[in-house]
């Protein structure tokens, strides 16, 4: 499979070179730049309209609730297990 994938990218790669010797300098700039600017406007598009449909819908953020840890009755602590006396000296 690995050998399948490397031949693959190998002939993509080989392909576009050969594209792109044809082209002048300038030309190449061009592209360059063009691709740019085109996948530029795509990301800064994309980020907007994120930002404005999630203030759009009114996303709710649920906050993190406070554990009760410390209750009478539960000893769930091992070292604390030891040292409490739950007998009674009384008798």
């Amino acid at each position: 499979m690995k050998k399948i994938i490397k031949e693959t990218g190998e002939k993509a790669n080989d392909r576009l070179h050969s594209m792109c010797d044809g082209l002048s300098p300038k030309i190449r700039l061009f592209l360059v730049i063009a691709s740019l600017t085109v996948f530029a406007a795509l990301a800064v598009y994309m980020a907007v309209s994120s930002v404005y449909r999630a203030d759009k819908s009114g996303i709710e953020v649920e906050h993190i609730r406070q554990l009760k840890l410390n209750q009478p009755g539960m000893h769930t602590d091992s070292i604390n297990v030891l040292k409490i006396k739950e007998y009674d000296d009384a008798e």
